[in-house]
């Protein structure tokens, strides 16, 4: 109560006068100061009045908010989809970008990456997290920088995404999303845990590795055991990634 007092106090005339914490959010909303897309000023407010616990779930909320949008992004890119906009999130798009310059790096040797993971998920239908969980094992065996696990991991993810959006089993848009939101929130916790729930650094990260890495040289314009034959394409899939120029080149 007196916490929400508070956020009325500091939020002034934005906020109607009646009782109630949801009272205070939609008159927040409807004055234009937040959105689905934007909830800095509501935290701002939170971390005024010492709601730090509030202020890391809205942490939390922005990081699987934009990890969901980016791998929309990128399964639609990977599809050829062009959709044109002018979301506040268009940072998010332009990071999905720079990872899928990772599979055409990869392309260009022969390796078909959504070929490899469409008969992994031709396997797995009934359980993604399966699938997620073996790529995570493999990927922990390859990769000793938990930042480069992650961004491979993210990779993966898209693939996975863009396989299922373009399959005919997965056409509506509710299982679709179902499958989105089940990885996204896989990530999520590993983002969390690996940057301390740091958004902006993860794509800083892409951004400046992107562009050290290919403006440089131009390189491109389960719970249960997993079967020996996916294990095999599996480690294919992330050694074909890890070798890209993104995760081996040594830069400064």
């Amino acid at each position: 109560k007196d916490q929400q007092e508070e956020l009325r106090f500091i939020f002034g005339e934005l906020i109607r006068k009646e009782p109630g914490a949801l009272i205070i959010i939609s008159s927040l909303e409807n004055a234009g100061k937040i959105s689905w897309s934007d909830v800095s000023f509501l935290k701002e407010g939170l971390l005024e009045v010492k709601r730090l616990d509030l202020a890391q779930k809205l942490t939390e909320f922005e990081v699987m908010r934009n990890l969901t949008v980016l791998l929309d992004f990128y399964a639609r890119k990977r599809q050829g989809i062009s959709e044109s906009s002018s979301s506040p999130l268009d940072s998010v798009e332009k990071v999905a970008g720079y990872l899928l310059m990772i599979t055409r790096e990869v392309s260009q040797d022969g390796f078909d990456v959504s070929e490899r993971v469409r008969s992994l998920l031709g396997e797995s239908r009934e359980d993604i997290k399966n699938l997620m969980l073996a790529f995570k094992d493999n990927c922990d065996q390859e990769l000793s920088d938990p930042w480069s696990k992650l961004t491979l991991l993210i990779v993966v993810s898209g693939e996975i995404f863009a396989v299922a959006l373009a399959n005919e089993e997965h056409h509506q848009k509710q299982e679709v999303m179902k499958l989105l939101y089940t990885v996204a929130e896989d990530l999520c916790s590993r983002i969390t845990k690996v940057l301390k729930g740091s958004w902006e650094e993860f794509c800083d990260r892409v951004t400046k590795r992107y562009h050290l890495v290919y403006n440089q040289d131009n390189a491109v314009t389960e719970t249960e055991e997993t079967n020996p034959i996916m294990k095999k394409q599996i480690a294919d899939v992330v050694q074909h990634l890890k070798q890209t120029n993104f995760f081996s080149r040594k830069v400064c």
